[in-house]
């Protein structure tokens, strides 16, 4: 890794990130309407895109012991690597470990629970507590920046007018994927490491990712942005 400190839990601004997370960002934004934007914001417009304001990076250290070990546990699992899994975040930001599947993910949020996940872990059982949990109460994470800016809220005080999205570093094993809604929870039992919720080939609009193991996500990135409407 390329972290400057050794222990702990640090939060750095990281300005030299914000241009390649816009860019990243505006290749996976899509004007496409469901269900869950009306649910947490009551309307039905939606945003033409978004412009950074910030990009902070995490180095939470107990946290990534756990994701790095979670990463070792699914290489036993298997003799080899995991059947392969390309998303819209594929080969940027970052080199990730592809026999794991590990792949950049957003999950949207507001800015203070941003800070509060990154400092700490998700938390399963908080599921849906945003919005629905259509495949089962999980991690729920997505390859498009705009599916996951359903889900994130403005903040209050100095995060007046500004969202907050995680951008997670995600081992996603080997994927079930499923179309329909379900509680998809058995899939792990049936050996299955996560669930992709396909409902672009369902219904047109956003494929979303379920984890259903806390080690599964590390929030690396926390990005403070706007949304921008015209």
């Amino acid at each position: 890794l390329y972290w400057a400190t050794r222990d702990g839990v640090h939060i750095f601004p990281d300005p030299n990130r914000i241009a390649e997370i816009q860019r990243l960002m505006t290749d996976t934004w899509e004007m496409k309407f469901s269900r869950d934007r009306r649910l947490v914001h009551g309307s039905e417009a939606v945003p033409l895109g978004c412009r950074v304001a910030n990009v902070l990076r995490v180095e939470n250290h107990r946290a990534f012991a756990r994701y790095s070990s979670y990463k070792d546990g699914l290489r036993m699992k298997r003799p080899g690597p995991c059947s392969p899994f390309p998303v819209r975040t594929s080969n940027r930001i970052n080199l990730l470990d592809e026999d794991v599947n590990e792949n950049y993910l957003f999950h949207g949020t507001n800015p203070e629970s941003a800070q509060c996940i990154a400092r700490d872990f998700f938390r399963v059982e908080r599921a849906g507590s945003s919005a629905g949990s259509m495949f089962g109460p999980g991690i729920y994470l997505a390859e498009n920046a705009s599916k996951s800016d359903e889900y994130a809220k403005e903040g209050s005080g100095v995060y007046v007018g500004l969202c907050a999205m995680l951008l997670c570093r995600c081992a996603q094993g080997e994927v079930l994927t499923v179309s329909e809604a379900k509680d998809t929870r058995e899939a792990i039992r049936a050996g299955y490491d996560s669930v992709c919720g396909d409902r672009l080939a369902a219904v047109g609009t956003f494929r979303e990712m379920v984890f259903f193991n806390e080690e599964a996500v590390y929030p690396e990135f926390i990005v403070i942005y706007t949304r921008v409407f015209e």
